[in-house]
């Protein structure tokens, strides 16, 4: 004898399956399935593989949270990024910059010119050091490394500070240092911090 009838199983079975999508769903997303749209520029895991998109493993995650969160409200100009990020909450962006913050860096394998990286290691002494110290390795809270970096990227982001406009933000010690210096001298920099390890 049956103790339940067939539309009756059906609907507790509805029911069941309602409530399971609903407690499926309401799974928040981890911090790196939200960053998988940021590997077809970055790289998996933030290690980019083309020269002209930086590499952001390791990067400090304040540093990282400031980009997104300026990239998302449109003050720091951008193509792709600025368009992913509006996609993303605050607190979304925080995980993501959170994910890529500890991940290693890995510097990029790259030829730079000899005579300009020597040249660029005087305008960091002069200009740059007091900031990204150690060649462009120290990383603090909101200062990203750049020792290691794809050259092509610096030398567009370095011509981008000093002559795009409207500026990105910056912090003033870096735009007046940028201010202050020809090309030529951004370019020696990018060869220099691009052959630091």
């Amino acid at each position: 004898m049956n103790l339940i009838n067939r539309p009756v199983a059906i609907g507790l079975l509805l029911a069941a399956g309602i409530a399971l999508g609903k407690f499926a769903s309401a799974a928040e997303p981890s911090a790196q399935t939200l960053s998988l749209p940021c590997a077809g520029c970055h790289g998996v895991n933030g290690v980019s593989a083309g020269d002209s998109m930086p590499t952001i493993a390791g990067l400090p995650k304040e540093y990282l949270t400031e980009l997104m969160l300026n990239t998302k409200g449109g003050e720091r100009h951008s193509t792709i990024m600025g368009r992913l990020a509006k996609g993303y909450s605050e607190d979304e962006c925080r995980e993501i910059a959170g994910f890529f913050a500890e991940q290693d860096w890995v510097s990029a394998d790259q030829q730079v010119d000899p005579k300009l990286a020597a040249r660029g290691k005087e305008v960091h002494e002069d200009k740059c050091d007091a900031c990204h110290e150690d060649g462009g390795r120290t990383q603090e809270d909101d200062m990203p490394r750049l020792a290691g970096q794809w050259r092509q990227y610096l030398d567009f982001q370095l011509y981008d500070y000093k002559h795009r406009e409207p500026r990105m933000p910056q912090p003033r010690p870096m735009q007046k240092a940028i201010d202050s210096l020809s090309d030529e001298d951004l370019t020696a920099l990018s060869h220099f911090y691009a052959g630091q390890k």
